[in-house]
């Protein structure tokens, strides 16, 4: 008896939510994975944009998320990194039925598969990080979209879109930016009578409304985050627009489409096929695309961020979350386009007249998305030159994470080091590497704070860690910015950082200190000359080091210390 299209839907859907779990839950980190994960662990409990925790903007639906699931799960970090596999798991299934709603339940589930399976989304669900709010909310706005596209009057569409803007806002304020071009030319297009516009209007302003007053009540005051606001100038650190040089610019530029070739491969191999083996039937489709305000729409839903990140700022690879709904959507129908164009070759043969034409295509379409899935599999899960643990721990723990991963790793050997930047968000090697970094790094301290209640840490690479798995301890955070001639220093006991404290730091005689200072940095060769330094066993790319003597003054850089 058919199981009737219903069912296979609700099978299909449920068949995607148990493979997104299982392929992210045996992977999820056990520890907060960067120091902006840091901030929002700490924000959990003490929420201060003045202390970086969390940093600008707020993120306050990240942080109320997480804040709620803290009422059924012990863990902070458990209870982001399950954040990330819901967000996954919504993102997996808005993708599945905007393609569905684009062109049919093939593209659909071809869309799902690759996009359940694409190293850089598959790694940012495996990590306390807010970057799958990028694709959940994308992948939401494709959805919702499409389905107005084809149904225009369905008032319910257009106000979950409004809904959609409000709450990735909250998550992540960029998106207004991001998104709202989407949603005006989308109403334009399809012609939403003024009353509608309205009611969505007013439910955007309304929820908004709610999280923006809860945001304020946090921050102390409407006033205190508007003073926030108008000290954050991080947006214009990068643009020639902002006057800043052109080769930063250019670097970034660079950063953004390595990074956008390394997570669209699937795409980029598809796409050069199809040019090579269909070109004309390509620039067809590609004509007959472009007669469809749907393909208008799937583009600026991309397009947007990703002329802000090259045009404007951008630092990290999960940013392209919310550009890569849209191409894994493309990569879809393109697959989908190359089994039928396959099948018409096919039948044009003598006697293959009569065969039946959608089984052909099924099978075809089958194959070459069980081909890409392996492919990201394969760029996921294998330990190919470039993933191996120093790669990964070299550049970033040099300098308070001044640098970011791999930067300085295989400096003579530049393959090794673009191999190495490739991988970093794509590989599970990285975020079970820089797991296992702080795991055997928190053991350590733990050991040697049940030693020595006292503790007293000279931190350059771990300090953000500590404010918030050693709130006992007192870290002196020390980030050498060698171009200032300065030193930045904070207590992990307070959780806070500031640099009011005085030139002159006495340490209590009965405390121990550990130094945690890589034997590559800078300033190493004179802190030696200046205290007895014994080496602490950690992994050949960490230091760390016990100052032995009773008493001491380390003289380093505009500080003093004084035990």
């Amino acid at each position: 008896m058919p199981l009737g299209e219903r069912n296979v839907r609700r099978l299909t859907g449920a068949s995607l939510v148990i493979a997104t779990i299982a392929t992210r839950l045996p992977f999820a980190t056990k520890m907060l994975f960067e120091f902006d994960s840091v901030n929002f662990a700490v924000a959990t409990f003490r929420f201060s944009i003045a202390q970086v925790t969390p940093h600008f903007p707020g993120y306050i639906l990240h942080i109320l998320f997480a804040k709620f699931l803290l009422l059924f799960i012990t863990d902070v970090n458990q209870a982001f990194v399950w954040i990330s596999i819901l967000l996954s798991v919504g993102s997996v299934l808005y993708l599945w039925r905007a393609g569905a709603a684009l062109r049919g339940e093939r593209v659909g589930f071809i869309a799902a598969l690759i996009w359940l399976f694409l190293p850089i989304f598959w790694f940012y669900g495996l990590v306390a990080t807010a970057y799958e709010y990028e694709a959940f909310f994308a992948s939401a706005l494709l959805y919702h979209g499409m389905r107005l596209l084809r149904t225009p009057h369905n008032r319910t569409h257009l106000i979950t879109l409004f809904v959609i803007l409000s709450l990735s806002t909250a998550a992540r304020q960029s998106s207004l930016l991001f998104f709202t071009p989407a949603i005006i030319v989308l109403c334009m297009l399809t012609k939403q009578h003024l009353k509608d516009i309205t009611i969505g209007s007013i439910s955007f302003a309304l929820i908004t409304a709610v999280w923006l007053g809860i945001l304020f009540a946090m921050c102390g005051g409407a006033s205190a985050y508007w003073q926030a606001m108008l000290g954050e100038h991080i947006y214009r650190s990068q643009s020639v627009l902002f006057g800043n040089p052109l080769n930063e610019h250019l670097a970034v530029i660079a950063k953004v489409i390595l990074y956008l070739i390394a997570a669209t491969s699937p795409f980029v191999l598809i796409t050069l096929f199809c040019f090579l083996c269909y070109r004309d039937r390509l620039f067809l489709l590609i004509r007959e695309s472009r007669k469809k305000i749907s393909f208008y729409f799937i583009i600026l839903v991309a397009a947007v961020p990703l002329l802000f990140y090259l045009a404007i700022y951008f630092m990290k690879a999960g940013y392209l979350l919310n550009v890569l709904p849209s191409l894994t959507l493309v990569t879809a129908i393109l697959i989908d386009q190359l089994a039928i164009w396959h099948t018409f070759d096919v039948k044009k043969n003598p006697g293959n007249e009569l065969i039946l034409t959608r089984p052909i295509i099924t099978k075809r379409t089958a194959i070459i998305t069980v081909c890409v899935v392996m492919f990201n599999i394969v760029w996921f899960i294998l330990p190919f030159p470039g993933t191996s643990e120093t790669d990964f721990n070299n550049g970033f723990t040099r300098d308070s994470f001044n640098e970011p991963r791999g930067s300085t790793v295989h400096s003579q050997n530049g393959f090794a080091y673009f191999v190495n930047r490739i991988f970093s968000f794509t590989s599970v090697r990285c975020a079970s590497t820089t797991d296992r970094l702080h795991e055997q790094v928190f053991r350590i301290l733990q050991i040697e704070q049940s030693k020595n209640n006292n503790l007293v840490l000279i931190d350059t690479w771990w300090h953000r860690w500590g404010f918030y798995y050693l709130p006992d301890a007192v870290i002196y955070d020390i980030r050498d910015q060698s171009s200032q001639d300065t030193i930045s220093v904070g207590l992990s006991r307070q959780y806070s950082r500031t640099m009011s404290l005085p030139a002159s730091i006495v340490i209590p005689n009965n405390a121990e200190i550990l130094l945690l200072l890589r034997k590559d940095h800078p300033s190493f060769n004179e802190i030696s000359k200046q205290v007895h330094l014994e080496k602490i066993d950690l992994p050949e790319y960490l230091d760390m080091w016990r100052i032995a003597d009773t008493s001491f003054t380390l003289k380093w850089k505009n500080r003093i210390f004084v035990k």
